[in-house]
């Protein structure tokens, strides 16, 4: 769990993920709460050393990660959504996990310094202001309101992030990889593989006798429930959206020119341009004064200390800097506005100034009203389609069936023919509108003839769909359906008489009787080979499938291996002929890797073997019939 916290901790939007869906937002201040009764818990539902957490902390993370996923969900989560989807525990968990190492760090006296705190702040971008190009307390504050955090829970969350990174880091520092084990791995790696193989021509087997009408209809006996056809419902649909309606909205020719002379600066005309000049001074200092001296007006021309000086032309999108972008380009930025000082590297600081505006070329009107006349039109029917919808919500209501509703509103009625609960028709071939309907389209299949289902949003519409008619499932009779039953034998023949002499060619060359050169030559075939011998470095540049290189670095010298491929036309036979110590070359060109790969699994075990010493150094309590009480309650507060 270290890791995944450390994994988390590595950016601002790793923190807010972590905040906002698992971890939840840091420690909540008050939650420092234990022994208040003779539980130990008090109030608290989890508590470890000094840190605790209480039914309202925890409620209030519910909160937050309902406000989230809500924000960006198509379809409303509830608390009990939470509950039920596994969220709530999985959040729950991950919590109790990171109180009792926070518990274990208090104990340990691992507190982040005011200067770690400060460090951290420093490297998010988000925090720093556009101008100066660092931290900024008021560009820090405006940036965790617009996020719903106060400063005090961000800060709580960051110095709980730092402590789990100092033991996680700490349990790893002194780490170092035995010698004799960093030989076995590297000798591992570095073995390699000699391997050979042919493709065989499945389609050239004898074909086996043809099945008898006995065997036919054995065959069909022992395969009913396969050969059960889904039940089908042919369905009807209305699929109503804005388009349905932009021919009966009306626009002028007069609304066009005010849309155009109101906004063709900013919409219909190419990017402007700006002209800034860049400062570039050999020190911090000199680069503040000068900043200072633009700052109350003074002349560029005048300022001592410039090493270099520089006019840049530009659009916006052709900086590549995103902070000297929002200061050059920045909302209600005009000529003198500012940036820097800005470290460059190299002992260099640059202080930017902005010097002109060029406005691009305005479009002529006759070039842009189509797309005027087409935005306005769809804004209109729009509207229009929201008179629709609450149409549409009454007739429902009322019990109208589909083609009363149709006619109300103005769309067509769409028929669809018979489809199983997946949109595919008898044929196989998939009814992609009722598809798209989505969940119009199951709900379809939940109720009987003569109904309407309710109106679903889909991503472009709105649906509505009502069941034509039933086709009960049924299994179909034996004469029905002997011609399928009889090609489904014979495939399933043909393929156990290919899968039988390849099993019986594979028994010949492992038993010595035959080798995969003469397989190979009777089944006409090449014997074909890897460039290089086969590593567990190189193996997957061999170009033999995952299921073949994992068969071959888990079997022995003369082991042979058979794999089809996905139509079972063709089988790749393969053969393990031998394994090659590396030499000292071979051992030296994967040293590093193998050191690489040890450590990152031994700080992984390291890790492993911290959690469990600081559960056992920290005792975990949790209410858990508390926590199950505040579950069973989600349902009935909703």
């Amino acid at each position: 769990m270290l890791a995944l916290m450390k994994s988390l901790t590595q950016s601002f939007l790793g923190k807010l993920i972590a905040m906002f869906i698992i971890v939840g937002m840091a420690v909540w201040g008050a939650d420092r709460v234990v022994n208040q009764i003779r539980t130990g818990l008090g109030s608290n539902l989890i508590a470890a050393g000094d840190q605790a957490v209480d039914l309202t902390t925890l409620d209030h993370r519910a909160e937050i990660l309902l406000k989230n996923l809500n924000a960006q969900s198509k379809e409303p989560v509830s608390k009990e959504d939470l509950a039920a989807r596994g969220m709530l525990d999985q959040m729950f968990n991950v919590l109790k996990s990171r109180t009792v190492n926070l518990g274990f760090a208090d104990k340990i006296g691992v507190i982040p310094s005011t200067q770690a705190m400060l460090a951290e702040l420093k490297k998010v971008d988000a925090f720093r202001n556009p101008l100066t190009g660092e931290l900024d307390l008021s560009t820090y504050q405006r940036v965790l309101a617009e996020n719903r955090f106060s400063q005090q829970e961000y800060e709580e969350q960051v110095k709980g992030d730092l402590a789990l990174e100092t033991l996680n880091s700490a349990a790893s520092a002194g780490l170092i990889v035995p010698a004799l084990l960093n030989d076995i791995q590297t000798r591992y790696l570095a073995e390699s593989r000699d391997v050979a193989w042919f493709l065989l021509d499945a389609t050239k087997v004898p074909k086996p006798a043809p099945p008898t009408d006995e065997e036919i209809k054995a065959f069909y006996d022992e395969n009913l429930e396969a050969l059960k056809r889904p039940e089908r419902r042919a369905i009807d649909m209305l699929k109503i959206s804005a388009d349905d309606f932009i021919s009966q909205v009306e626009v002028t020719e007069q609304e066009i020119a005010t849309i155009y002379e109101a906004s063709k600066s900013e919409r219909f005309s190419e990017p402007e341009q700006r002209t800034w000049t860049e400062l570039t001074f050999d020190s911090r200092d000199a680069a503040r004064d000068a900043f200072a001296q633009l700052a109350g007006g003074g002349d560029p021309a005048t300022l001592e200390g410039v090493a270099n000086r520089e006019s840049r032309t530009a659009k916006e999108d052709e900086i590549d800097d995103q902070l000297l972008r929002d200061a050059m380009f920045g909302p209600g930025k005009q000529s003198g506005a500012l940036f820097g000082p800005k470290d460059m590297g190299d002992g260099k600081w640059l202080v930017a100034r902005l010097v002109s505006i060029q406005p691009g070329a305005v479009f002529p009107i006759e070039t842009v009203s189509g797309q005027i006349r087409s935005e306005l039109a769809h804004e209109r029917a729009t509207q229009l389609l929201y008179e629709k919808l609450d149409t549409l919500d009454r007739d429902i209501g009322a019990g109208y069936d589909l083609t009363k509703i149709a006619a109300d509103i103005g769309v067509p009625v769409m028929s669809f023919e018979p489809v199983d609960n997946n949109g595919y028709a008898a044929d196989g071939l998939p009814m992609t509108g009722l598809q798209a309907a989505d969940a119009a389209f199951k709900q379809a299949f939940d109720i009987p003839v003569g109904e309407t289902s309710n109106q679903f949003e889909g991503t472009d519409a709105t649906y509505v769909t009502a069941p034509r008619k039933i086709i009960a499932a049924s299994t179909p009779e034996f004469d029905e359906v002997k011609d399928d039953v009889r090609q489904a034998l014979i495939m399933r023949n043909e393929g156990q008489a290919v899968d039988a002499m390849v099993k019986e060619m594979q028994a010949r060359i492992e038993g010595g009787k035959s080798t995969l050169e003469a397989e190979a030559a009777a089944a006409g075939a090449d014997i074909q080979t890897s460039p290089e011998p086969i590593t567990r470095v190189n193996a997957d540049k061999s170009g033999l499938p995952n299921s073949a290189i994992a068969s071959i670095f888990s079997g022995k010298p003369g082991s042979v291996f058979t794999f089809p491929n996905r139509t079972g036309d063709h089988y790749m036979i393969v053969q393990l002929k031998q394994v090659n110590d590396p030499s000292d070359s071979d051992i030296e060109a994967v040293s590093a890797m193998a050191s690489t790969s040890l450590n990152s699994s031994l700080d992984s075990d390291m890790s492993a073997a911290l959690e469990q010493e600081v559960e056992k150094a920290v005792k975990l309590r949790v209410n858990t019939a508390a926590y199950n009480a505040y579950k069973a309650s989600l349902s009935s507060d909703q």
